[in-house]
Parts: structure tokens; C-alpha cells; sequence
């Protein structure tokens, strides 16, 4: 056997549990990249078994430890690839409902309801299902199982708590996705909960409360610590206003719906969202302060001092109340993780092995990936474990520092101050790779903001709101006066995160990371500390390190020239936006607003996500047809993120509310607002041109909003594309009658393809290759007329329809179309 082998056998070897963790992992990651079909799984299970076994008996000693390895690789290859799969149940909420419809359902509530200001959530445990027929006749009710989340644009009667038995009318449907790269995976998410249904209720009236006699007494036990939880809510929405109650709610409960957007944003600009969440500090300090408060009591036996070891038994009997905690803070991921870490670590300390944080890490990990394979995909999984693992590895030299330095005064505040700033700066380290991932958005001043905002958050309002957790429910006059002396240090954290966030360039925008250089930018960290001894080297990690940074950042600096333009049709829902990259490197959006729900911002959540996934950093043009908000409300965040050279607008609608946020926003950042008029022509770059075929209407009497569109053509050399916004039949006429130049080889279908737009004259005038409509699922046979379908079709059209394919992108090469219908 060669060296290296023995080498990396001896640190497998020595290192188990941590490569056992890792290859479950990697299992994992593969059971989601490559979608193994079901009928591949047993003859891989059975190939990698029997490979082992054939293995073994060469080199015994040796290999044991390595064929471990793919063991647990296909572990977690095959049990992430079957919490993928959908349920399979007939009788299954997923499999009963398989398109929008109008039930009544009845069930168990499972979890505090939380509202948000707008809306109440909340989970079912559903047990029957009854469809609204449109037709007279005997619906019957069917048995169904799963889990669903329901939605009400109201509070829930008080009556209404875990555990309550529920009637209730609601539009369900399966869970679906935004098609759109770089849109959070809402689907997965929820799939991680065991939630693959969601509805909406209509109102309070759809709701009613009922007993179930047959129902067994015990069952109510499961129910407790979710309306113990949803007690301390009350209590804290009772006692403060309703910032403070919502921070609070976040740290001792878990969840943060009843915190402001404002805060929220205080929060993420100063890198301090991650203290708004249950984490080690929380299990940490209550296991510290139950272990203290047990030690106390059990040393005032003098039995027990002479018959036991009181520390070893107090810290034993803490696990109890952090494991109730646990389920009173929700049980959610994050929570799981934190009492699987602190669990561990305290039966180290009984252990003595306290210092083992890396195999603790590993063991939390696996465990919880044993439990909730899915959770490997979430995003507080990712950055906690990146966070851990980065003090980690710091913490041999933190510690050798925190014992080496025994000196006095301020020389050992200073040592704790650095050490502290150290172990967030490692937390920054590790996890910032994956916040570019999942939210493109970096805090400058985040270690330093951390080291301010904890002690009024963690050392402060936490341990004094976990001391008064249970006097709410026995003192709560006492629990009432300890809350408000927490107060204080939540209103200091709120003042810093607010002074911070207003700071210039706290945080900035990026695009997403791809995975080569996230695995890249780990390497090089890696190196930098452990390997980059000598000038030689150091200078050799430099260079690394500046080449991933401009390859990182390069479309700041570089425009890198294509030989395609590339049009990509978003998948918004019921709404239009368009972005156009031409082959010079300039891009554009032309509209950005969809029909989705006020509470889900289209901008935020799926227009921006694309375009940093699309590696934009900024946006040359931004052009709103009309001020519709369908067409115009995802647009303020994209001003903020993209801060593009110049805002075009057909002058309509200035007295709109949301017209003029978004005119606002642009002065204050400096962008210009141009109004152009018809026939305008601009030529952003060689061999691209951009006709306004109508321009700013603002004063013409008569025309309906949707009529006063801009209307947009592109020509790239020999291709051509024509953007109309929503104008309507009468506009299209006259467009006609005017010998405007509309034929385009792609055409966005006007009006999201109602039969009120897309006449036959103006198709005929058009006379496209393709025809894009960008419209939304639940409105399909409305806002895409059936009939123009079968028109188009008939006429040899190819229809490219968002609802349908998600996000459609479309290359050109100057005479040429490609077509990628994937997302």
C-alpha cells in the first residue's frame, strides 16, 4: 500500500465519525444532482455492497476503516433520494389533490398559528377531504393523510390552538415553485416539514371548532408544549409594543413573524439576522443556567455529595428542560440542531471529552440528517454548520490563547475582546460563500456589528427572557418585570442595528457564486491557515486569492462580448418581466411586476435571485410599459440592487401610489427618468437597435392604461423581437393603420394573451416565428385565451407559454432562435 494510502487510512481511521458525516453528506448532495430513478437504486445498493464485501478480506486491517466510507455514501444517496420522492399513498393529501381546487377539509392544527400583520399560517394534520363539485350532485367525503399549510388573511380565533380539531373550506393545491433560476425552493422547503399541499382560506366564517369524542385523552400531551409556546406569544404581544414582542418572540420561541420588515432589514444590512434565530447560544446558556441552578439545590444534600457525583448528575438531568425547550421553541431545523449539539456536548463534559468540538459537530450533523435528511438543503443547516465548523477550526489556537493569557486589567479584556472578534470574523469566513448563495447580500461591517449587538441580545434580554419562561406561567407579574428589564437590551440592539444599517455601503449586493468558486474560495481559506508559512507561499495564496476575487467580480470591472444575444422570459406568475443581455455585455429589463399576494415582493423574491444568478451586477436600462402592478411593482428593488443608467416610462399614471415610489426612489439614486416619444430610436451597442413603436401617451384622450403602453422592438442584426406591453385590440389596430414596423420573429404576447389583445390584423402584421406569453397558472384559459393557442398553432407559431415551461430563454445569433424551455 503507497504512503499517501496509509496516510489517509490513518486520518479516516482517527477521524471516523467526522468522514463517515462527510460521505453521507456527499450521498446526499448526489441523491439530489443526479434524480436517480427508483428502479436504479437496489442494483447500486447491492453493486457498492458487494464491492465492499469482495474487498475486505485484501489488506484487512487496512481497508476497514475506507469501506466504510461508500457504505454510508450510499446511506445517504438512498435515503435523501427517497424523502425526495413525493408520497406515493393513494390516500395522501399530494395524490388527492392534483390541480387547484375548492375543498372542505377537516384535521388536527399541529403548531401555533403565526400572524405576521397580513397573514395567519399554520399546519393541518388533515384526516378527510371533500371536492365542491361546479356540477349538482353527492360529493362524498374521502379519507386523506398529510400534512397541509393554510393560509388566512386574518387572525384565528382565540378558540383555535394547537391540537383543536378544525371544519374548515379552503382552495388547496400542490405546492409549486416560481420556474425561475435562482428563486428560493419554496416546494423543497416545505417538503422538508413533510408538506407537499398548501390552501388558502377565504375567511374566519370558513372555519369551525369541534370535538372529537372518539378522539383518546393522551393524544392532547403532543399538543402541549405548541400551546405553551403559543401562551408566551400572547403574553409578549399583551405586555410590549409589537417590535419588542416581535424580537422577543424570535429568540425565545423561534419564530420571527411578528417582526417588522424594518428591523428585519436593520438586522440582515449588519450581518445580525442570524441572532433573531434559535441557536447553541440558547441551548448554551439554558443548559448552563439549569446545570447551576440543579448543582445548587443538589448540594444542600449531604447524601447526595456523599453517594453521587453532583455536577455529573445535574448536568445529566439538564438535558430534560433543554429538550422541552426544544419543543416549546418550535422543533423546527435550526432548534434541532442546537439541542443536538448542546446534548452532545454536555454528555462530553460528563465524558470529559468536552473539547472534542469537531466529532460533536459531525455526530450533530449525521444525527440530524438520519432524522431529516431534507434539512441538508436548507439554508439554516448550511450556514450553521459552515459557521461551527469555521471556529472549529480556530478553536485549538483560541483556546491555547484564552489559557495562555492570564494576565490582569485591561491586557485580559483586551484578550477576550480580540478572541471574540476573532471567533465572528471565523463565523463571517466560513459562512460567507454560502450567504452569496442563497442571499447575494454581505455585511461589511457584520463582525464587528456582532460583537456590539450580541451582549445586549445574548448576555442580556436572552437570559433574562429564558429565566422568565416559566414564571409566565406560575409569577407572571415576576416573568413580567424580568421581560422588562430584557427590553432594555433589545432596545439597544434595535438602536445599533439601526445606526449600523444607515452607515454607507454596510452591505452590498453580489451575484451568486458558482459552485466551482465556493469550493475554490474554501480551499484557499484553508490554505491560508494552516499551510501559508513562508513568504513563498503566502504570496502564492495571494495571487490565488486576487485571481478568485476579479474572476468574482469581473462583470464590475469587464464587459465580456458574446457572439449570441440572449432573452429571457421570466416565470413572475400572472405579471411580465423580460431581461435582455445583448452580445456587447449591456443588459436590460423591460418590465418586473406580477399579481402574487402583497406580502410576497415579485422584485425581491424573483426578479433580482435571476438576475444575480445570471451573474448581473448592474442593469444599463429599465423599462416599465405601463404603470400596471403586474407590470410595475417588483421595480422599486430593482432600482435599489441594480441601479441601472436610466428608467424609461410611458409618463402615465404619476398620481399612482406605486408610480411614484418607484419615480422617488429613482431621484434618489440618481437614475435618470426619460419619457420617450414615438419613433424614438436608441442603439445601445453595434448591431443592436431599440425602437420605441409607441412612446410616452401621457396626454392622449381616450386610451385606456393598458392602451398608452410603451411598445418596444429590438432588432439584433437580422432577428428581430417585439415587446407591447398590454395594449388591447383598438391599440393594435391603430398601430396597424399606421404602417408601424411590427414584424418581429418573436412577439411577447400582448395583454399575457387575453382575447382581448392579439387580433388577427396585428398578427398578421407581426407575423412571428415564436409567440412567449407570460401569464400565471391559476388564470390559464383567461389571460391565455384558448383560441389564440389553436390559432397560433394552426398557423405553425411555436407557443412558449411561463405557465407551463417557467422562465423561457431564448438565444439569438443575429438570424437564428434557440430555444431552452428548461428554467
Amino acid at each position: 500500500m503507497s504512503p499517501l494510502l496509509t496516510i489517509f487510512t490513518d486520518r479516516v481511521r482517527a477521524n471516523l465519525l467526522v468522514a463517515v458525516t462527510i460521505s453521507y453528506i456527499i450521498g446526499g448532495a448526489l441523491a439530489r444532482a443526479v434524480n436517480l430513478e427508483e428502479a436504479l437504486l437496489l442494483p447500486l445498493m447491492t453493486t457498492v455492497i458487494a464491492a465492499c464485501i469482495a474487498l475486505l478480506p485484501f489488506h484487512r486491517r487496512q481497508f476497514a476503516a475506507l469501506l466504510v466510507l461508500p457504505l454510508f455514501l450510499l446511506i445517504g444517496l438512498l435515503h435523501t433520494a427517497d424523502a425526495l420522492r413525493p408520497p406515493d399513498d393513494p390516500n395522501h393529501l399530494y395524490n388527492l389533490v392534483r390541480e387547484r381546487a375548492k375543498v372542505t377539509l377537516t384535521g388536527t392544527i399541529l403548531n401555533m398559528p403565526e400572524y405576521d400583520g397580513q397573514k395567519t399560517r399554520f399546519d393541518l394534520a388533515a384526516d378527510s377531504i371533500l371536492f365542491h363539485r361546479d356540477q349538482p350532485g353527492n360529493a362524498l367525503e374521502e379519507p386523506a393523510w398529510g400534512k397541509i399549510r393554510l393560509s388566512l388573511e386574518d387572525t384565528l380565533p382565540p378558540s383555535m390552538t394547537a391540537g383543536s380539531r378544525i371544519m374548515t373550506r379552503a382552495t388547496v393545491s400542490r405546492i409549486h415553485n416560481y420556474r425561475t433560476p435562482g428563486v428560493f425552493d419554496y416546494r423543497l422547503y416545505l417538503a422538508e416539514r413533510n408538506i407537499h399541499v398548501s390552501g388558502r382560506i377565504q375567511s374566519q366564517l370558513e372555519l369551525m371548532v369541534f370535538r372529537d369524542l372518539n378522539a383518546p385523552h393522551h393524544t392532547a400531551v403532543r399538543f402541549i408544549p405548541e400551546r405553551w409556546r403559543q401562551q408566551i406569544s400572547t403574553f409578549l404581544q399583551n405586555r410590549f409594543n409589537p417590535d419588542i414582542a416581535g424580537i422577543y418572540q424570535a429568540l425565545l420561541i423561534g419564530s420571527r413573524a411578528g417582526i417588522s420588515d424594518t428591523i428585519l432589514e436593520q438586522f440582515k444590512a449588519t450581518g445580525c439576522m442570524h441572532l433573531l434565530a434559535i441557536s447553541g447560544i440558547h441551548m448554551s446558556l439554558l443548559g448552563l443556567m439549569v446545570t447551576l441552578a440543579l448543582t445548587w439545590i443538589m448540594k444542600r444534600s449531604s447524601w447526595l455529595l456523599l453517594h453521587t457525583h453532583v455536577p455529573t448528575i445535574a448536568t445529566l438531568l439538564a438535558l430534560l428542560p433543554l429538550t422541552v425547550y426544544a419543543f416549546i421553541a418550535g422543533l423546527n431545523t435550526p432548534v434541532l440542531r442546537s439541542l443536538l449539539m448542546s446534548s452532545l456536548f454536555l454528555i462530553g463534559v460528563v465524558l470529559q471529552r468536552q473539547r472534542s468540538i469537531l466529532f460533536i459537530v459531525a455526530a450533530a450533523a449525521l444525527l440530524l440528517l438520519i432524522w431529516k435528511p431534507l434539512a441538508l438543503f436548507t439554508v439554516s443547516f448550511q450556514l450553521s454548520f459552515a459557521s461551527i465548523l469555521a471556529i472549529a477550526f480556530i478553536y485549538p489556537r483560541l483556546l491555547h490563547k484564552l489559557e495562555s493569557h492570564q494576565l490582569a486589567g485591561s491586557n485580559r479584556i483586551r484578550t477576550y475582546i480580540s478572541s471574540a472578534l476573532l471567533v465572528s470574523l471565523a463565523a463571517s469566513l466560513g459562512s460567507l460563500p454560502l450567504m452569496l448563495f442563497h442571499f447575494n447580500r454581505f455585511s461589511l461591517i457584520g463582525p464587528v456589528m456582532n460583537l456590539l449587538v450580541e451582549p445586549f441580545l445574548c448576555l442580556w434580554a436572552l437570559p433574562l427572557g429564558l429565566l422568565a419562561i416559566p414564571l409566565i406561567f406560575i409569577a407572571p407579574q415576576a416573568a413580567g418585570m424580568l421581560l422588562e428589564a430584557g427590553s432594555m437590551g433589545i432596545l439597544a440592539a434595535d438602536k445599533i442595528t439601526m445606526a449600523g444599517s444607515r452607515i454607507p455601503f454596510a452591505s452590498f449586493w453580489t451575484i451568486t457564486p458558482s459552485i466551482t468558486e465556493i469550493i475554490l474560495f474554501y480551499i484557499l481559506l484553508f490554505l491560508w491557515l494552516v499551510h501559508a508559512g513562508t513568504l513563498r507561499k503566502k504570496m502564492l495564496l495571494g495571487s490565488g486569492s486576487i485571481i478568485l476575487i476579479l474572476f468574482f467580480t469581473g462583470g464590475l470591472w469587464f464587459s465580456f462580448p458574446s457572439a449570441t444575444a440572449e432573452l429571457a422570459f421570466l416565470d413572475v406568475g400572472q405579471g411580465s418581466s423580460s431581461m435582455i443581455r445583448l452580445p456587447g455585455g449591456r443588459t436590460m429589463l423591460i418590465d418586473g411586476g406580477s399579481t402574487a399576494s402583497p406580502s410576497f415582493h415579485v422584485g425581491e423574491r424573483v426578479i433580482a435571485p435571476f438576475l444575480h444568478k445570471k451573474r448581473t451586477w448592474r442593469l444599463d436600462d429599465v423599462i416599465i410599459t405601463h404603470p400596471d402592478s403586474d407590470h410595475a411593482n417588483g421595480i422599486d428593488v430593482i432600482l435599489e440592487h441594480f441601479k441601472p443608467e436610466r428608467l424609461w416610462i410611458n409618463g402615465d399614471g404619476k398620481t399612482n401610489h406605486l408610480y411614484q415610489k418607484i419615480l422617488g426612489r429613482a431621484s434618489e439614486l440618481g437614475i435618470r427618468t426619460i419619457e420617450p416619444e414615438t419613433g424614438r430610436v436608441i442603439e445601445p451597442e453595434p448591431g443592436a437597435r431599440i425602437t420605441f413603436v409607441q412612446g410616452a401617451t401621457p396626454h392622449q384622450p381616450g386610451l385606456s392604461v393598458n392602451d398608452r403602453s410603451l411598445v418596444i422592438r429590438l432588432d439584433h442584426q437580422q432577428n428581430s423581437f417585439l415587446f407591447p406591453g398590454d395594449i388591447s385590440k383598438t391599440m393594435e389596430k391603430e398601430l396597424v393603420e399606421k404602417g408601424a414596423n411590427l414584424k418581429a420573429d418573436l412577439l411577447l404576447a400582448p395583454h399575457h394573451g387575453s382575447r382581448s389583445s392579439s387580433s388577427a390584423p396585428f398578427m398578421a402584421a407581426v407575423d412571428p416565428r415564436v409567440v412567449v406569453v407570460s401569464s400565471g397558472r391559476s388564470v390559464r384559459g383567461h389571460y391565455f385565451d384558448g383560441g389564440h393557442r389553436l390559432a397560433w398553432e394552426e398557423a405553425g407559431r411555436t407557443v412558449l407559454a411561463t405557465a407551463e415551461l417557467g422562465t423561457v430563454t431564448i438565444t439569438a445569433d443575429g438570424t437564428r432562435l434557440f430555444i431552452n424551455e428548461k428554467p
